[in-house]
């Protein structure tokens, strides 16, 4: 029986394209996937979380220094009593919603510029959000920190406001809390979703009351979107409320708003691309 010939050295080897990585054309494949567009379908719901966002963060800042940072309407009647020197227990209520107001408009100038960049391919989003994130991060980190301990201590801001004093410290955290959302409501509308603005619910509760099919058990996904939408601002305001009085302090709703648009911007790396036409 003849002995096995054994390779050596000197034997040929077969060239390296011979064989193809697997592994290595999963993942070229998978990046050259982020510059497609997002399938629509059950893009709607990081969409409807975003208002669980704002409503996280609504509640500490109003808790914080009596602004939003989302809902710009009530800055708005804010700025307008501020006129008047009004309300006057509450000093320079409208430098505090001035700030949130230009901030927000400056990060929908921004991001609206993303329109330029394929706006919803899956590694825009990702990027926005992961953007968005990193802007309620640092606001958190400046509230646990003690940087600003109006906006991690609700006994701090509440003694502030006893006093009818202000902390002009917050206007940082403010500022950075309104740009990201400048940067959300952007992107509802860039996704097409304008039915859930994420910011504001008063066109909401028009619009759903309003609707012919609200009681109908057919398929109505533009009353759902409103729906959830309005259920999961009141819910993130309420969970705010309460963190607020807890020992993790106000501080605790804007870690985990940031930690939900880090997922959301996650979900966007590995979302289904849209079918191309």
């Amino acid at each position: 029986m003849k002995e096995p010939v054994l390779p050596n050295s000197q034997s040929p080897s077969p060239p390296a394209s011979a064989w193809p990585s697997s592994t290595s054309q999963g993942w070229q494949s998978w990046r050259a996937g982020l510059r497609m567009d997002v399938d629509k379908q059950y893009a709607d719901i990081p969409v409807c979380l975003c208002s669980f966002v704002s409503g996280l963060c609504d509640s500490t800042a109003f808790n914080a220094a009596t602004v939003f940072v989302s809902m710009q309407t009530g800055n708005t009647i804010f700025l307008a009593l501020g006129t008047a020197n009004l309300p006057s227990n509450v000093p320079h209520m409208w430098l505090r919603a001035l700030s949130s107001i230009a901030a927000f408009l400056l990060g929908v100038y921004c991001f609206s510029k993303l329109r330029h960049i394929r706006p919803i391919s899956k590694a825009t989003l990702a990027s926005n959000f992961a953007v968005q994130a990193a802007f309620i991060f640092a606001a958190a980190a400046l509230a646990q920190t003690r940087v600003v301990p109006a906006m991690g201590d609700l006994h701090i801001a509440e003694q502030l406001a006893h006093d009818q004093a202000i902390d002009f410290r917050v206007l940082g955290p403010i500022a950075l809390l309104a740009f990201q959302f400048g940067g959300q409501i952007v992107t509802s509308r860039q996704l097409g979703f304008n039915e859930v603005p994420t910011n504001v619910v008063t066109s909401v509760y028009c619009d759903l009351i309003s609707d012919p099919g609200l009681f109908s058990t057919a398929s109505n996904p533009k009353r759902n979107r409103r729906a959830s939408a309005v259920i999961l601002l009141l819910l993130g305001g309420i969970i705010g409320a309460w963190l607020g009085w807890s020992q993790a302090g106000m501080s605790a709703s804007l870690w985990l708003g940031g930690f939900v648009k880090s997922i959301i911007a996650i979900a966007w790396l590995f979302w289904k691309p849209a079918a191309s036409k």
